[in-house]
Order: C-alpha cells, then sequence, then structure tokens
C-alpha cells in the first residue's frame, strides 16, 4: 500500500542519505503512527545500500544484544570480530563506547543507511553505545535512522536532530480509510473513523477491522466514542502516563460529552488540563483533545458508573449547556429525544464543530425510530454539512433518509442528493425529477422549477446539453410562479447553457451589462453559474470581477460556494493564459481548503496537475493524473475525465513524449466527440500537433478540418489562434511559410502568452535548424512573459513531413474543406503515415472477451449492479472494464455505447 501523508517526512530521511550535514536522526512517533511504514518508504527511495534492523523486545534483557543484531546486518567479514570484544567490555563505560566506535571506523562499507525500528526496545546498553555512535559519524560510512516512541528528557538520544510523525491531517487519514476498507465502505464511515482514531493509522486499520459490514456499509449507525483497539490503548497509556500527577478525574468526566460549555466545570482543572495538552479549549467550548484518549477514558468507566455520571452531568448542564444536556440524557431517559439531538446536531454544524455534529447525529441514529419526523431533521443537519463542504457526511446521512411523502421535502432530498452526487464527481441522472406539482401550490412549483434549474446546470456542467436544455423547458411552465431566487439560477443556468454551446449573448445583454447594482442583488449560486458562463466564453476580465463579488462577500457566504468561487476562478486564469495569476489562485484555492473534503476531486487533480506542470515537475503532474483517473469517481464524470486526459496529453506533448501524448489526448477526444464547442475542452490544438510531430499528416489534417468547422460555426479567440497554429503545422511547402507568418501575425497584445509561447515551439518543433533555434528562443522568452516555471529545451527535430501537394486557392484551407473534412489534391494517403482511427464498429473487434460480455449485458439493459452478479466479477470491475470499452470505441455514455453498437 503506498504511503500517504508523510511525504515531508520520508523527503527529509532520505535527504540524510546524500547531505553531509548530517549522519543521524531520531523519528518520534506514537504507537500506530506509522514508524515503519516511513522507513519502508525510506528504503525503497534512497540508492544507497540499506541496513534494515528490526528489533525483538523479547531480548532487551540480554545485554549487547542490539549491538550484536547491528554489527550481524553489516556486510563486513570484520563486524563480527568485534562482537566478543564489546561483549567482554560492556561494563567498562566510556573505554567500551570508543571501542565500539573505533570498530565502526574500522569497517570497509560503502556509503550505508542504517535504518533501526524501536530503539527504544533493545537492551539499555544498547542503545547507549548506539546513541553515542550516531553523534560521532562523521568520517564513517554509516548515516543511522532510528525510531522510538519517545525520547526521555535524560536520555542518551536527546542530542541528536529529531523529527516527530505528527498525526495525519483528517483528510489524508480519509484517503487511507479508503485504501485500507473494502470497496463498498461507505465514504461516510470512513470519514468519521478519520476523525475519531485521530489520524493514528494504526488505530484507524484496527477499527476498520472491528466494525460488523452493516455498519462499515453505513447501514447501521456507529457507536461513539469508538471502542478502544490495542494502538488506541497503548497511544492512549502513552499520553496519559505523561499525565501523572494532572487532574484526570475531570477528564474522564469530560470523556463522556463530544464538547461541552466552559461553564460548570472547574475553572481550574480544565485550564490545567489545556495547558497539558489533554483538553481543547474552543471560545466557551472545552472537549478532550486527543480522541483516543477519550475513547480509552470513555470504555474504561464501568457502565454503571457512566451512567450515573450522564445523570449528573445531564441535570449540570441543563441550565447553561442545552446541548449537552440532550446528549447525557439520551444515555438515561427511557424514551430518547432523537429530534433534539440532530436539531443540536445542526447547530454543531453550523459551528463547524464536526466532530460534535456527528456524534449527536450517530447517536440520533442509534435511539431513533426512523420517523418522518426524524428524517426532515436528519435532511437539515445533511444540507448544513453539505454547506460546509463535508460531502461524505452529508452523503452518508442523506443515504439513511427515505422518500418524503410531502412534495416540499422531497425536493430538499432531491436537490441535496444531485448536489452531493455532483460535487463528489457522479453523474447525476435525476430520474426521478417527473414528480407531480398542484398547480395551485406556488411553493411546490418554486420548489421543483430550482431543482430542475440546478439539474440543468449540472448537465450543462457535464457537456449533456441537450438534457439540460429538456430540463429548462420544463422549469418553463412553473416560471411564472417562480421567486426571484429561481428565476435568477434559471436564467444563469441558461447562460451556462449557451456558454458550453459557444452561444453565449454579448455581456451588454446580460443582467443590464453586468451592471454592479443587478450583480450585487444576485445570490452566491446564481453569481457563479454566470462568472463561469463568462469564463467559458472567454470573457476571463468579466468572470474576474463576478468572481470578485463573491470572494468578497466571505463572511456571508457558505464555505461550499466560497471554495465554488476560489477553483472557479482559478480555472479562469488558467484558461486565460495568466499563469501568474492562476498560480496565486489555486494556492490560495488550496491554503482555504485544509477540510475532509475538497469540491471535485477531479477538479481539484487538475487544478494541483496544472500547478506542478507550469512549476516544471511533470513526474508529479502525471502522477496526480493518474491516480485520478485510477478513482471510480472520474469515469462517472465524462467532462472531468475528458480534462484529465487532455491535461495528461499536453504535459507529454511539452515534454516530448509523443505517442503517449497522442494517445491521452485520443482519449480526451473520444469523451469530448459530441461536444461542439472546441474552446471548452480545447484538446484539438494539441492532437493535431502531437500528430504532425509523429509524422501523423492524415490524422493532423483530419482533426484540423474539424477545428475549423467547428471554429467557424463557434467562433473564439483560442479557436482562431489555434486554428491559425494547426492551419502552419499541416501547411505545405508552397504555403509553409505564409502560413507561418499568420500564425505569427494573428496574435494581439492582449491574447494569452501561452498560447503564443505554444505556436512558436510547436513551430519549432517542425521547423529547419535555423528556425528551431530562433522560434526556441522566442518560445522561451513567451513562456516566461506567461509565467510558466518548467524548464524548457529546444525541440528536437523530426521526420521531415510530406507534402499535401497542390491547394486550391491562396491558403491551405482555400476550396478544401467540405462538410468539415480536409481534402488534399494528392493521392489518399502518404506510404508509411499511419491511418485515422478506426471508427466504433471496428474497434469493437478489439475488445477483449470479457469486455465484448460485458458490452452485451448493457446492449440488453442491465444496470451496472446486475452485471456484476451475472458474470461474477464486483462492481468496481465493471465499472472499469466500462471506462475501457468507452475509450476504446469512443462512446461517452451508456446510452451512446448502446447507439454505436446498435
Amino acid at each position: 500500500m503506498e504511503l500517504t501523508g508523510r511525504r515531508t517526512e520520508v523527503d527529509r530521511i532520505a535527504a540524510l542519505a546524500v547531505l553531509p550535514r548530517e549522519s543521524a536522526m531520531v523519528v518520534v512517533g506514537d504507537p500506530g503512527s506509522g514508524r515503519s511504514s516511513v522507513l519502508d518508504a525510506v528504503s525503497h527511495r534512497v540508492s544507497i545500500p540499506v541496513v534494515r534492523l528490526g528489533v525483538n523486545g523479547s531480548e532487551a534483557r540480554w545485554p549487547m544484544s542490539g549491538v550484536t543484531s547491528l554489527f550481524t546486518a553489516l556486510d563486513d567479514p570484520r563486524a563480527s570480530a568485534h562482537i566478543a570484544r564489546l561483549v567482554r567490555n560492556v561494563d567498562e563505560g566510556l573505554a567500551a563506547a570508543h571501542d565500539f566506535l573505533d570498530a565502526v571506523h574500522a569497517l570497509t562499507l560503502p556509503p550505508t543507511l542504517v535504518l533501526i525500528d524501536d530503539l527504544d526496545r533493545m537492551d539499555a546498553e544498547s542503545q547507549e553505545l548506539i546513541a553515542f555512535l550516531a553523534g560521532r559519524l562523521a568520517g564513517t560510512a554509516l548515516r543511522l535512522v532510528a525510531t522510538v516512541r519517545r525520547v526521555p528528557s535524560n536520555g542518551p538520544l536527546t542530542s541528536l536532530p529529531t523529527l516527530r510523525l505528527e498525526p495525519l491531517a483528517q483528510d489524508e487519514a480519509l484517503v487511507l480509510a479508503r485504501d485500507m476498507a473494502p470497496e463498498e465502505a461507505n465514504d461516510g464511515v470512513l470519514a468519521v473513523l478519520a476523525q475519531e482514531t485521530g489520524g493514528n493509522p494504526g488505530a484507524l486499520r484496527e477499527q476498520i477491522g472491528a466494525l460488523r459490514r452493516e455498519q462499515l456499509v453505513g447501514a447501521e449507525p456507529l457507536v461513539l466514542p469508538l471502542r478502544p483497539t490495542p494502538t488506541t490503548a497503548a497511544a492512549a497509556a502513552l499520553v496519559l502516563e505523561a499525565a501523572a500527577g494532572r487532574d484526570l478525574d475531570v477528564l474522564a468526566r469530560l470523556a463522556l460529552v463530544p464538547t461541552a460549555r466552559l461553564a460548570g466545570w472547574d475553572r481550574d482543572a480544565v485550564d490545567d488540563l489545556v495547558g497539558a495538552g489533554l483538553a481543547t479549549l474552543r471560545g466557551q467550548s472545552i472537549a478532550v483533545r486527543d480522541p483516543l484518549v477519550r475513547s480509552a477514558l470513555y470504555w474504561s468507566m464501568p457502565a454503571k458508573d457512566r451512567r450515573e455520571a450522564h445523570t449528573e452531568l445531564a441535570a449540570d448542564a441543563a441550565a447553561h449547556d442545552d446541548r449537552s444536556a440532550v446528549w447525557h440524557s439520551s444515555f438515561v431517559e427511557h424514551t430518547p429525544d432523537a429530534v433534539a439531538l440532530l436539531t443540536a446536531a445542526k447547530s454543531y454544524a453550523a459551528e463547524s464543530d464536526s466532530h460534535a455534529a456527528v456524534a449527536l447525529t450517530e447517536r440520533a441514529l442509534h435511539v431513533g425510530t426512523g420517523s418522518e419526523v426524524e428524517h426532515a431533521a436528519l435532511l437539515s443537519v445533511a444540507e448544513v454539512l453539505l454547506g460546509h463542504r463535508l460531502l461524505s457526511y452529508a452523503a452518508r446521512y442523506l443515504a439513511a433518509i427515505k422518500p418524503f411523502a410531502e412534495l416540499r421535502d422531497e425536493v430538499r432530498r432531491l436537490r441535496l442528493q444531485y448536489s452531493v452526487q455532483y460535487l463528489s464527481g457522479d453523474a447525476v441522472h435525476a430520474d426521478e425529477l417527473m414528480v407531480p406539482v398542484r398547480p395551485d401550490d406556488a411553493e411546490e412549483s418554486d420548489a421543483l422549477a430550482g431543482l430542475l434549474a440546478m439539474v440543468a446546470s449540472f448537465r450543462a456542467e457535464a457537456w449533456e446539453l441537450d438534457q439540460a436544455r429538456d430540463l429548462l423547458h420544463r422549469a418553463e411552465l412553473f416560471e411564472d410562479r417562480a421567486s426571484v431566487h429561481t428565476a435568477e439560477i434559471l436564467a444563469t443556468a441558461r447562460q451556462l447553457v449557451a456558454a458550453v454551446d459557444g452561444t453565449l449573448p454579448p455581456d451588454a445583454e446580460l443582467h443590464e451589462g453586468l451592471a454592479a447594482q443587478k450583480l450585487l442583488a444576485m445570490s452566491d449560486p446564481a453569481l457563479l453559474l454566470l462568472s463561469h458562463a463568462l469564463s467559458l466564453a472567454e470573457r476571463y476580465r468579466s468572470a474576474r470581477r463576478v468572481f470578485a463579488l463573491v470572494l468578497a462577500r466571505a463572511n456571508d457566504t457558505a464555505p461550499v460556494w466560497l471554495e465554488a468561487a476560489r477553483y472557479l476562478s482559478a480555472e479562469n486564469e488558467v484558461r486565460s493564459g495568466n499563469f501568474r495569476q492562476a498560480l496565486r489562485a489555486i494556492d490560495v484555492w488550496e491554503s482555504g481548503s485544509a477540510v475532509v473534503e475538497r469540491l471535485r476531486e477531479p477538479s481539484r487533480a487538475i487544478a494541483i496537475a496544472w500547478r506542478h506542470f507550469a512549476e516544471g515537475r511533470s513526474a508529479d503532474a502525471l502522477d496526480v493524473i493518474d491516480h485520478c483517473l485510477r478513482q471510480r469517481t472520474t469515469s462517472r464524470l465524462w467532462g472531468a475525465t475528458a480534462k484529465l486526459y487532455a491535461l495528461r496529453g499536453r504535459v507529454l506533448l511539452l515534454d516530448g513524449r509523443l505517442e503517449e501524448a497522442a494517445s491521452s489526448l485520443e482519449a480526451a477526444d473520444a469523451i469530448g466527440r459530441s461536444l461542439r464547442n472546441p474552446a471548452v475542452l480545447r484538446h484539438l490544438g494539441d492532437l493535431v500537433e502531437a500528430y504532425a510531430r509523429l509524422d501523423r499528416i492524415d490524422d493532423a489534417r483530419n482533426i484540423t478540418a474539424r477545428l475549423a468547422a467547428d471554429h467557424h460555426a463557434r467562433p473564439s479567440r483560442w479557436g482562431a489562434l489555434v486554428l491559425a497554429r494547426s492551419v502552419a503545422l499541416i501547411a505545405d511547402e508552397g504555403t509553409k511559410d505564409a502560413s507561418k507568418r499568420r500564425a505569427l501575425e494573428v496574435f494581439q497584445p492582449a491574447d494569452s502568452q501561452f498560447e503564443r509561447a505554444r505556436t512558436f515551439a510547436a513551430l519549432a518543433a517542425v521547423g529547419s535548424p535555423a528556425d528551431r533555434a530562433r522560434l526556441g528562443a522566442a518560445a522561451a522568452a513567451a513562456y516566461e512573459a506567461a509565467g510558466l516555471r518548467r524548464p524548457l529545451v529546444t525541440p528536437a527535430p523530426t521526420v521531415a513531413m510530406p507534402t499535401l501537394g497542390g491547394v486550391v486557392g491562396s491558403g491551405p484551407f482555400s476550396g478544401a474543406v467540405r462538410s468539415g473534412v480536409l481534402l488534399s489534391a494528392t493521392t489518399p494517403g502518404t506510404p508509411g503515415t499511419p491511418r485515422s482511427a478506426p471508427d466504433a464498429s471496428a474497434v469493437l473487434t478489439s475488445l477483449t472477451a470479457e469486455e465484448r460480455a460485458v458490452v452485451q449485458k448493457v446492449t440488453e439493459g442491465y444496470r451496472n449492479r446486475e452485471i456484476a452478479s451475472s458474470l461474477y466479477m464486483s462492481q468496481r470491475t465493471v465499472e472499469l472494464r466500462l471506462t475501457q470499452i468507452y475509450r476504446k470505441v469512443g462512446a461517452r455514455s451508456r446510452s451512446h455505447l448502446v447507439a454505436l453498437l446498435t
């Protein structure tokens, strides 16, 4: 399993192997913190020989057993000769230590990294000698890294550099939980476990293994705090041992509640606990700081004593802490009030206290009856969690809610369900939208119109424009009774559809010419739809201005909308070619997103991968993209998948890996083939360049013809720049010089410096040696002007492109475009030029037997779960096979696949 969340620590330890300023290090970590995993990662990372030494705790009673193991592990025949002498002289103190150091100096070893796991479990004599040695390794071939649970203040290791393994951040712990858990595990349950185990990997692994299947898949509530596992107990024992002398009775009572108001507690004892790092104070609320310590204290108390303490604390809290009183009472009353628990959970969620909100919600699910009133209260909790970007929690509780009989509540449930699906990276099908509405009920009509507009926006973002228009057409029936907010969403949803299609009206026709007074009166969701539409329409300044309005009122904006504004603002700068501003915007977005969930993981992956690419770390960019493409969420949101493949192709193209670049760009093209506005995905220009540099001139010519036809139907500034470049790349000898001049002269001062640099670099790649030097230098200057930090290499020469023959007219396209196909005056194909990609029916023959079986079930109307059952495979395997099939045949969706194959 890949190490999660320890990259900085591994980097620092690996640097010790090559940098002379340090020769030893102590790695400190709690039980379960992953000390051994870090050493495993280091041993695979460094290039020098590694000696890995595991400590057998049962040998600690034998003096010098640790040193004996160390010398035995070293690859030097003289090492064993020193062992007997060292063991004989163990009682000689400093003399033995110097003998040990002389023995190490006498060894003839290459530079070697010694990794000792659990040094503190060695015998005391070996610990002292190795600590003495670690401080005096200069001039030897050894570098030493040892892991321990604690470094005693008066011990021999205190003088050595120390690296502490802090608990994993909550989002990193969630990533690790996803890797550890079975595929069927509920993501919200895993998020709870990540939070309740305090970022301790060992405790997290044990808790996943301890849960019943029904709890793991979300069918049953969790009992919080979690029952302690061996790692929990060991980690808590270390903390409590260090806290000897504190008032642990107060801490034990505090462990009975997720969080409590400070009033009513002994202030001196609380201050003492906070000062010792055992409790945390947030405003006027106090809580046990470490969830592992809380778990150990809570479950170490006998059940009878816990009930009596809950009774006493409920009475104490009744006057000044209603929410704590509700929590304590739920353990005492014969019929606990689940709605009161959920109401308290909602208020905690609104205060961004997700720990307390989750604890009370799980308790309500445990003691509740599942009534519609409880489900309505649970829906309110899930709505607030979604507003605070906690998608996994929202989805976990949404799954526990049954459809409502009341239409207004059912529309709220559907709105939340579709929002969670979309923000989680899933396709939104919205099959339940065919619901009856009472014609005389204006509130129901408004609610349904708003829901239709929201789903239409999701469909437009997924490039399913026909479905989006159908939903907006259905919403027209209710528009005359819609509220001002719903009317805004409907209007901006139509504008988003038009922007994706390349037909957005001019700014002067939008919201009174984008008047400030008009915009300030609009809601955050409407402003985000509008600004995104403006960005897609290449009106970057206008989009930047509207995004700024949302970001400026951050105090009054829900976190989920701020998250969306930050991401979309960064995307706007990337599309504009303003790389310096884009890098700043991505940094702002990331710094404000250190939470369990980030808005749409594929979108985040695209932004982070782009930043790596812009800063010259292509390998890191490709790692991020490939990791995201492996995630099951990506295969359900085809627009994001196409963008990932397009970015992957661009990175590979600019790194000169042409075959791989063409393959990725072809995948993006297969997914986005139905998208009629080429400026949205922006992959066709890269694909033309890849084909041209690979000498696949037929394919380059056909893609250029498609780009020309699409651009003429939906003109854009980006399309004009990239089309001119593409024409220059496929031009014959007679028109090459004129096409190159046109490709460069078409640029205006306000145009993207990045696209200018791309044009210089592409022309250099296919030009003469003299052109390569001149154009390569111009490309480097333009890249620098754009803010691109990646190192640039003068493009290598490629095989000379065959001429296309004479073309009628003065330009490469004059009289040559017929129905979107570029015609050549020469005979078809140049010898050795690969043919264009075959059509879907031909590709079908290349499917494997397993893929053909999946296709057969799809055409028969089976769903993924039914296919998995009938073919004896997992549902994840079915999804992966479908992804591969879509790429091969150029299908974009299930219905598109059926249409292609039938």
